[in-house]
């Protein structure tokens, strides 16, 4: 799409979970100004996790955004978030990019948690000298639903949408357009919305890292009604540092302390991902917008526990605003609201290497009259269905599996016969000796017994079988143990916390995790409800190459990976059942 200098003006349109934010961008000579902007907010619950949950709602929302900006219909950039948008940076062999255009879609397979046939897909070469024969292609998936919807939206509000792309990358482009970073300078810029705080590391034009942290302004607001006992309106303008009456910043802080910490908590975990890709091991600044990044403490705290600079994303340093659009003392508030729509609007000017447009796939290949499945004659495809081996356990792994899983079946043998033991008992000092008081203690510490015994064998019945669906999902297919041997992937540790499961191991591909995630998901032990579910869906990482890793012989290159997968204790219940079903 060719804009640049011939383009006037242009519109960026954000929806998030708590408003939708419009504005329109002009050319002011050599610079840009913001010449008109709205935001119109949304009901609680509208749009949820990044997914828009009520369409109409929404609608609505859009067209009375457009109408108070007095903005008319025309083109307009927008952007899809949340669990539904894959972000990926892979190797591909190199080729020409319409070469890569039609053996994109059996990489994206390799790569990505989603059926094929359900995403969309674009991608940009990022790196043609990548390795000899190889080059870094930056590949963006998101769900055809969620792309639709979000089309429809926009088209059935009576504008035309220029491109759909994702949240993060109007971000860096908002900063790299007001602050012209070096090519060596590495910053990070957390966008802190309602429900998500969006997370990007930007480094020579190129997004290194991205992340959905699922932390946002709702939980300070929580944090603001506990503790200092406010109304939701109350709080919510506390957030953007209009304090009550008599209330200080030391108080706020003070509330909403613990929520800072577990937002910096959650980003020293992603800065730990990042760097272990080995891409870059220095950030050197920190940005915040948004929403919800004006609450005392932020900054501050944030700077002192990463020991970096942390500042307020200037959305306002190099574009113009006149003064009686948004007068001095709301500069600062509107510069944080309006990062993400000023970020797509500055689409149109300042084009980059990561203008991914995720709406004209499926339009652009039916203009190509590229047949579905034509791409596999080529040697990139070839070599990707070559690829698609099961993921096998190593025999030590299948062996260690197998012990603990006959260990827990034992175990919870003997738990039952405990239970009937003790039922026995207690029928036997109820009929006796119900009514002395010593026999009543007796008969208490018996209860409390059993319910601790019950207890214990649910939990173990729970992992049992949480065991068994794993181990599905690590090896499907039936094979000997000498078959198992040395082949795509095992586990090295795995963390059970109540409904959390923390999986580390290593694996001989990206695409061998890839697959393993795939299979994860697709656990049905009810036939409705997936078992697993990933924690961080949508999170970017590159798996870190690892020379003789313990348990693999030889010197070959394998990849470690680390998961966190949320178990759903309610698809497991028709087999598990309560402590009546022991």
């Amino acid at each position: 799409m060719g804009f640049g200098g011939s383009i006037k003006s242009a519109v960026g349109l954000d929806i998030g979970s708590h408003s939708v934010k419009v504005v329109e961008l002009v050319r002011a000579g050599k610079s840009l100004k913001l010449a008109r902007f709205a935001i119109q907010e949304l009901a609680p619950g509208t749009v949820a996790d990044g997914e828009i949950v009520n369409r109409e709602l929404v609608n609505a929302g859009i067209r009375d955004a457009l109408r108070n900006a007095g903005i008319k219909p025309k083109l307009v950039f927008s952007a899809v978030s949340g669990r539904s948008v894959i972000v990926r940076r892979i190797p591909m062999e190199k080729m020409s990019e319409e070469n890569a255009r039609q053996a994109i879609r059996w990489e994206a397979e390799q790569h990505i948690p989603f059926r094929i046939d359900e995403v969309s897909i674009d991608f940009k070469i990022i790196n043609p000298e990548m390795a000899p024969g190889q080059m870094e292609v930056l590949l963006v998936a998101a769900k055809k639903e969620a792309v639709d919807l979000h089309r429809g939206l926009l088209q059935s509000s009576g504008v035309k949408p220029g491109a759909i792309e994702l949240e993060q990358f109007a971000l860096q482009r908002n900063y790299e357009y007001n602050y012209r970073p070096g090519a060596d300078e590495c910053a990070t810029i957390l966008n802190i919305g309602a429900e998500v705080t969006n997370m990007v590391v930007v480094k020579g034009g190129l997004p290194s890292f991205n992340r959905d942290l699922s932390i946002g302004g709702n939980r300070f607001i929580e944090a603001l009604q506990r503790s200092m006992g406010l109304d939701y309106e109350t709080a919510e303008s506390v957030l953007k540092g209009e304090l009550p009456e008599g209330t200080s910043q030391d108080e706020v802080r003070s509330a909403v302390g613990y929520v800072i910490e577990e937002l910096s908590t959650s980003v020293r975990r992603s800065f730990i991902s990042f760097q272990a890709s080995g891409e870059s091991t220095r950030i050197d600044r920190m940005y915040v917008s948004g929403g919800c990044s004006l609450v005392p403490g932020l900054v501050s705290t944030l700077s002192e526990q990463h020991g970096l600079p942390v500042e307020p994303l200037e959305t306002f340093r190099s574009i113009s605003a006149d003064p009686s659009m948004i007068p001095d003392q709301d500069r600062s508030v509107m510069s944080a609201l309006l990062a993400v729509s000023i970020g797509l609007a500055l689409r149109a000017f300042e084009p980059g290497r990561v203008d991914v447009n995720v709406m004209e796939e499926a339009e652009s290949r039916r203009k190509r009259s590229t047949v579905p499945g034509a791409a596999a004659s080529s040697p990139s495809a070839g070599g990707a269905i070559l690829s698609y081996l099961p993921i096998l356990l190593i025999a030590g792994g299948v062996v260690a599996m197998g012990i603990h899983y006959a260990g827990l079946k034992k175990h919870q043998s003997r738990l039952r016969s405990q239970i009937t033991e003790i039922d026995s008992e207690i029928a036997q000092m109820e009929t006796q000796v119900s009514q002395q008081n010593e026999a009543n203690a007796l008969l208490a510490d018996l209860e409390a017994r059993r319910a601790a015994i019950q207890s214990l064998a649910l939990d173990q019945r729970f992992t049992v079988y949480v065991m068994e669906y794993l181990c599905k999902a690590l090896y499907p297919q039936q094979t000997t143990m000498a078959e198992e041997a040395d082949k795509g992937i095992y586990l090295t540790a795995m963390v059970m916390n109540g409904e959390s499961l923390h999986l580390t191991g290593i694996a001989r591909t990206w695409g061998d995790v890839v697959a393993f995630q795939r299979r994860l998901v697709e656990q049905l032990p009810d036939g409705q409800t997936p078992l697993f579910q990933l924690a961080e869906y949508g999170q970017t990482y590159t798996l870190t190459p690892a020379t003789n890793p313990t348990g693999v012989s030889g010197g070959e290159m394998r990849y470690q990976f680390d998961l966190e997968v949320t178990v759903n204790r309610g698809s497991l219940t028709p087999l598990v059942g309560n402590y009546s079903g022991i």
